[in-house]
């Protein structure tokens, strides 16, 4: 059984939750407590606990908030529940060694009064903990990867590591593979319009990573950089982590407004922007803007950052020309990445940079990190070289785009009277939008029990005109799973009445 000890800390957990003005994270608050004190071996292997009537009334919060805190840590992993018997503790090999206990004593802040952090820190962890949303059901972004032709890669990977010997496993460029950069600077200018040669390719880990070379290179700190409001959570935290000064600008129907920017008093080192697939609205930027936006660059001298990510996936129309491929001057700098096209855990992604940014940009690259591995890339070089990329392309899209009807059916279906749902032209999430922000804020926080992560809209605005509602990923399931996946998330949604009336 837990102890008065166990209770206390439980209680005290309670309490700070309440504090903060909203009762719906009582349970993350609560589940967060409980898998903390398994982890670091509070609880025997195998111990039973309290029963949720027992336990409710020893913390005073209601028999549900407790029944839904076991079924979260069921969901996890972390206990088994026995009908008729009861809720345990799930058998562990050890706890995690080396980790204070949250029952023990913490040393007094008085102690690290000396010992501040950085103001790069500080920006840069503002935003991190509330936009990352774990790996599961409704993630924005997140691929399909049980269709991935592994086979193809595996054969590939050996056939690269048996022939090419030293330089597949020895050190690679910097900059990245001569032969990954040319295939990617032949693909871009086929499909995407992009205008560069393989030397103007550098290959990086992730888009973050690229948004730091961005911020690091093309401003100091306390300079200002546009950005789209609402936009993409990753990219302020790679501005403000490099003390950058964040300027939102609105966004409309045909994207981000241009005019505002020629208005605006404000001189900025660069924009970023997502022009072929607004982030989160899924607004495409006029042709119209992107000649604006241009002209607005070279007349500034500002940089222009296109993040074209899921442009492969389009479901509707012609897809936009890219906005590097319009840019006569120069200004612009376009990221892409395979995360979302293939799978997120092969950690490959590029930038093409105008020609005078590649000596400082590959030097401030081999000042954060060693190169991505060389084998890695060959292996996707082939694979691009070999078809094998644009034909997995296509029949993803394929799927995407009915996985996408059916999804916002469902949504339609279950949520309709309660949500207005955005149907996107291309891209792997749908918009979900709800009259406020407690509704949002609700949902949120009860779905963390049932293992399901939303990305809350009003957390990627700007001021007090913040849409609320919910950035929700589709691809990562078929549609058997989508409709267990929507039901979950309308049984919550239709529960804010009755939370709402009280």
């Amino acid at each position: 059984m837990l102890t008065e000890k166990h209770i206390e800390y439980l209680r005290e957990q309670k309490a700070q939750a309440l504090q903060k003005g909203a009762s719906g994270l009582l349970t993350e608050a609560l589940v967060s407590a409980l898998k903390a004190m398994i982890d670091q071996g509070e609880f025997a292997r195998t111990q039973r606990l309290p029963p949720s009537r027992v336990l409710a009334a020893s913390i005073q919060v209601s028999r549900g908030t407790v029944e839904r805190c076991y079924s979260a840590l069921e969901s996890e992993g972390y206990v088994h529940r026995e009908v008729g018997r009861g809720s345990f503790i799930s058998p562990r090999e050890r706890p995690l060694l080396g980790k204070r206990s949250v029952l023990q004593p913490t040393l007094d802040n008085a102690f690290f009064s000396n010992t501040a952090l950085s103001r790069r820190s500080t920006n840069g962890a503002q935003i991190a903990f509330d936009s990352v949303p774990y790996q599961r059901p409704f993630t924005p972004g997140v691929p399909e990867t049980r269709n991935f032709p592994m086979h193809i890669w595996l054969k590939l990977y050996q056939q690269v590591a048996k022939e090419e010997g030293a330089l597949a496993i020895g050190g690679s460029r910097v900059k990245g593979s001569e032969a990954l950069c040319g295939v990617i600077s032949d693909y871009l200018r086929a499909e995407r319009g992009v205008r560069a040669s393989a030397e103007q390719v550098i290959i990086v880990s992730s888009t973050q990573q690229a948004l730091s070379l961005c911020a690091q290179v093309l401003a100091d700190a306390d300079d200002t950089v546009y950005m789209e409001n609402p936009g993409y959570p990753g990219a302020i935290r790679a501005f403000r982590a490099a003390q950058l000064n964040v300027q939102p600008i609105s966004v409309d129907d045909s994207g981000i407004d241009v005019e505002s920017i020629s208005r605006s008093a404000v001189r900025a080192k660069a924009i970023y922007l997502t022009p072929s697939n607004q982030y989160p609205t899924g607004s495409i930027l006029s042709l119209q803007r992107r000649l604006a936006l241009i002209a607005q660059a070279k007349q500034r001298g500002m940089w222009i950052i296109e993040d074209d990510y899921d442009s492969e996936f389009h479901y509707s129309g012609v897809a936009t020309t890219s906005l590097q491929g319009l840019d006569g001057y120069q200004r612009t700098i376009y990221l892409g990445t395979f995360s979302k096209t293939l799978l997120p855990a092969l950690g490959v992604a590029y930038m093409v940079v105008p020609e005078p940014l590649v000596e400082p940009m590959v030097a401030m690259r081999r000042a954060m990190d060693g190169a991505v591995s060389p084998l890695t890339q060959l292996t996707l070089a082939r694979f691009m070289q070999q078809g094998h990329f644009r034909e997995y392309v296509r029949i993803m899209r394929k799927m995407y785009a009915t996985r996408v009807e059916r999804f916002i059916q469902l949504l339609k279906q279950y949520v309709g009277d309660k949500a207005t749902i955005i149907y996107p032209e291309c891209g792997l999430q749908v918009l979900c939008l709800v009259e406020n922000k407690a509704i949002e804020r609700f949902v949120i926080a009860q779905s963390i029990a049932s293992g399901i992560a939303l990305q809350g809209l009003s957390d990627l605005c700007c001021g007090d005109d913040a849409l609320s509602g919910w950035v929700m990923g589709f691809a990562a399931f078929d549609p058997i799973e989508a409709e267990r996946y929507v039901k979950q998330f309308a049984d919550i949604l239709h529960q804010y009445d009755e939370y709402d009336g009280k």
